[in-house]
C-alpha cells in the first residue's frame, strides 16, 4: 500500500503529464495558425483554380463540402456567406493545409479533431475515425448551416479569442468541458489567426478527455476523481466508481445540442448532486489541497492537484 507521500507524488506526476500535453497542444496550435496566415499571405503562389470544385465537392443546401473519407479530411463552406467564386477559391487554398493538419493531429496525444474556422464559417478539419465512426453517416449528409446557429449558442468560438477578448493573441481553452458533435467528451483550445491585420478566424483543435484520464486517475488503485473548476465531474476511476454513485459521461453519438448542454449542466455538476456531502466537498476543494472530510458517514483524507491549463482538479479520496 502506498504512503500518503507517495500518493501525493503520484497526483503531482499525473497533473504534470496532462499539463505538459496540454501545453504542447497550445504550442502546436499557435504554429498551425502561423502556417495558415502564411498560406493566406502568399496565396498567389498556389493554384486556387475552381474549375473542378463543383465536381469534387458535395452540395448540401446552401453549403458545399469536400469529404475525403480515406483520410477523414473535411473542407467545407456552411453557406453563412453565399458560396461564390471568391469562397470557392479560398476553400481551394485551404486544401493545401491538409498535410499540416494531419501532421499536427498525429503529434498531439489528446487531439481527436483538428479544425479551423473562418468568420465566414469556412471549416477545414482532420478527424480521428475511431472517435466518430458512429456518427460518420450523419456527417456525410449533415446540414452545415448548423455551424451558423451553433455560433449563437453557449460557446461562440470566435468571441473567445477575437481582438476585443484576446488582443495579445494568447489563445484560450474552453471554459468548461463539453460534449462535441460526435458525442466525445472534450476540451477545446482556441487560437486566432489574422489576414492583413484583420481577425480572420480561429483554430479549435479538440482535446479528448479520455486519454487525459488514462494518463492520470485511471492509473491509480486509490479512489480518484477529476473535477473541473466549475464543479463538473469530468471522470472517476474504477475504485471511486465502486464506492460512490456518481454520474459520469459515457461517449456516444448524441446529435441534440441542447440535450447535451443540459445534461452537462444539470447531471454532471456536483453542485446539483443530491448528496450535500459532494456539494460541500467541492466547496472545500476550491481553497484547500489536503483536508479531512466525511462522505456518506465515512471519514476520508482528501488530496488535490490541479492542471491549470484546463482547470481540471485531480482528487484522491483516501480511507482513514
Amino acid at each position: 500500500m502506498k504512503t500518503r507521500e507517495e500518493i501525493r507524488e503520484s497526483l503531482k506526476s499525473y497533473a504534470k503529464t496532462v499539463s505538459m500535453n496540454c501545453q504542447e497542444h497550445m504550442r502546436e496550435t499557435a504554429r498551425l495558425a502561423c502556417f495558415v496566415e502564411d498560406l493566406l499571405k502568399y496565396q498567389d503562389l498556389y493554384d486556387t483554380s475552381t474549375k473542378d470544385i463543383d465536381a469534387r465537392y458535395k452540395r448540401i443546401g446552401e453549403a458545399i463540402m469536400l469529404f475525403d473519407e480515406g483520410d477523414l479530411h473535411i473542407n467545407a463552406a456552411s453557406g453563412f456567406i453565399p458560396v461564390d467564386e471568391r469562397i470557392k477559391k479560398e476553400l481551394r487554398l485551404y486544401e493545401y493545409a491538409k498535410p499540416r493538419l494531419k501532421d499536427a493531429w498525429n503529434k498531439l496525444r489528446y487531439c481527436d479533431e483538428m479544425w479551423f474556422f473562418t468568420v465566414e464559417t469556412l471549416a477545414t478539419g482532420w478527424v480521428d475515425y475511431k472517435y466518430i465512426a458512429e456518427g460518420l453517416p450523419a456527417l456525410q449528409g449533415i446540414d452545415l448551416t448548423q455551424l451558423n446557429s451553433l455560433r449563437l449558442l453557449r460557446l461562440n468560438w470566435f468571441d473567445i479569442v477575437n481582438p476585443l477578448n484576446d488582443p495579445e493573441r494568447k489563445g484560450a481553452w474552453s471554459p468548461f468541458p463539453f460534449v462535441d458533435m460526435f458525442g466525445q467528451w472534450i476540451f477545446a483550445y482556441h487560437y486566432p489567426f489574422y489576414h492583413e491585420e484583420k481577425f480572420k478566424g480561429v483554430f479549435v483543435p479538440h482535446a479528448n478527455i479520455e486519454p487525459m484520464l488514462s494518463d492520470s486517475i485511471y492509473k491509480s488503485s486509490e479512489k480518484m476523481l477529476a473535477i473541473h473548476d466549475d464543479a463538473t465531474l469530468i471522470g472517476m476511476n474504477d475504485a471511486a466508481a465502486e464506492q460512490f454513485e456518481l454520474e459520469i459521461y459515457k461517449a456516444r453519438y448524441w446529435p441534440d445540442l441542447i440535450e447535451k448542454i443540459t445534461y452537462v449542466r444539470e447531471k454532471l455538476n456536483l453542485m446539483n448532486n443530491p448528496s450535500q456531502d459532494f456539494v460541500w466537498l467541492f466547496d472545500t476543494l476550491r481553497c484547500q489541497k489536503e483536508f479531512d472530510f466525511t462522505i456518506e458517514g465515512k471519514n476520508y483524507t482528501i488530496m488535490k492537484e490541479r492542471v491549470p491549463e484546463i482547470g481540471m482538479n485531480l482528487v484522491a479520496i483516501l480511507d482513514k
